[in-house]
């Protein structure tokens, strides 16, 4: 009892400030979001073996969600001193205002650059965009409010620790209730009534965020959880447990009728898994890749249609198996064209490099 009592007892929340897993998985969870959006660019047909394709890499979005508001919650559970002001500019810094550049740029390249250039003429931009983004970049919005609106809520629990265990269990059973409930009323109604007015960009920020939103609760609740994970982590049996569990969840969403329900299983499995801790040393070299993840994730459907139109010069059919070598080629020039810029414009409010290293003073995400 004594030795069961040791190992659940949550040691000091600084006492793990690196989760190595979570950083290299970023690159990983990012990659899949290209593999996807670039079958949408192929206009692939729905077939059972692209079915299988996507269903595989269902967990990286909810995973990349999850990631960034666990990170936040731990900054904050070691330094719960921080303070609003400095939290909320340094995410405006560095999610805002790329998301509104980036929109900016977007929108010259798609309907204005695009018009002309094919005798039609450009339009102006609907103002709803720079408060959503352009189509892709409303994550960047969304990671940028939610941050704002959970610092509050995440500061005035990390004051209270002996509390933690019942606002983790409070957080998880808001998820559920949202995922059972919440959604399929806000789509139903909400969503159905104005939505069908709105441009593009706000339809899918609204869409996506009514989606996703239930992922950030499950977030901030594992990273109170995260200390007792790493105290069970000592234990092979436990190590073991998770990936079966994680292979089962997989196994489970890839042939699940109800995919929603699934997904979140298959996601949370894999995400215990990557807080499982690594030798020292050992991932880093894929941290280049995790560090110019969120770049990536901003400069490849751009890249994409480069590829594709490379693909219509060397006249290479739109198939499944060119997914995988056109999805490979889409992020690693995405890459390429991320470092350049980076090191055109070293500044977070172009380019948001989630640092890989030591988190700067303030600053509540890697």
């Amino acid at each position: 009892m004594a030795e069961t009592n040791r190992i659940l007892q949550p040691p000091d929340a600084s006492a793990r400030a690196r989760y190595d897993g979570l950083d290299v998985f970023r690159a990983v969870s990012i990659y899949g979001v290209v593999v996807i959006h670039f079958a949408n660019v192929l206009v692939l047909p729905s077939t059972p073996a692209l079915e299988l394709v996507i269903r595989l890499r269902d967990c990286s979005f909810p995973i990349i969600m999850l990631t960034s508001f666990f990170v936040m919650t731990r900054s904050l559970m070691a330094r719960p001193d921080r303070r609003f002001g400095p939290f909320a500019a340094s995410r405006f810094t560095r999610l805002a205002l790329p998301c509104l550049v980036w929109t900016a740029l977007y929108w010259v390249m798609w309907e204005v650059a695009g018009p002309l250039g094919r005798g039609a003429s450009p339009s102006w931009p609907p103002l709803t965009i720079w408060l959503t983004g352009f189509v892709h970049l409303w994550f960047l919005q969304f990671l940028f409010l939610g941050a704002v609106a959970a610092f509050p809520v995440i500061r005035f629990i990390v004051r209270r620790p002996r509390l933690n265990w019942a606002f983790a269990a409070g957080f998880v059973a808001a998820a559920v209730a949202y995922g059972l409930w919440g959604r399929q009323y806000l789509t139903e109604h909400a969503l159905s009534v104005w939505m069908t007015q709105a441009d593009d960009s706000l339809r899918v920020a609204a869409t996506k965020a009514v989606a996703w939103g239930r992922y950030i609760p499950v977030g901030i609740a594992m990273a109170f959880l995260a200390d007792s994970i790493d105290a069970l982590y000592r234990r092979p049996v436990f190590r073991a447990a998770t990936l079966g569990a994680a292979a089962a969840a997989m196994l489970l969403h890839v042939s699940a009728a109800a995919p929603e329900v699934s997904r979140s299983l298959y996601s949370l499995a894999v995400f215990v898994v990557l807080l499982r801790p690594w030798p020292p040393g050992s991932l880093d070299w894929l941290r280049p890749a995790a560090r110019y993840s969120y770049p990536v994730y901003i400069i490849h459907p751009a890249v994409a249609q480069a590829v594709l139109a490379a693909f219509a010069l060397g006249q290479v059919p739109s198939s499944l198996p060119m997914l995988l070598p056109g999805s490979v080629a889409v992020f690693a020039l995405s890459g390429v064209a991320a470092a350049m810029l980076r090191r055109a414009v070293p500044a977070d409010w172009f380019l948001p490099l989630v640092p890989v290293g030591k988190a700067r003073a303030g600053d509540g995400m890697r």
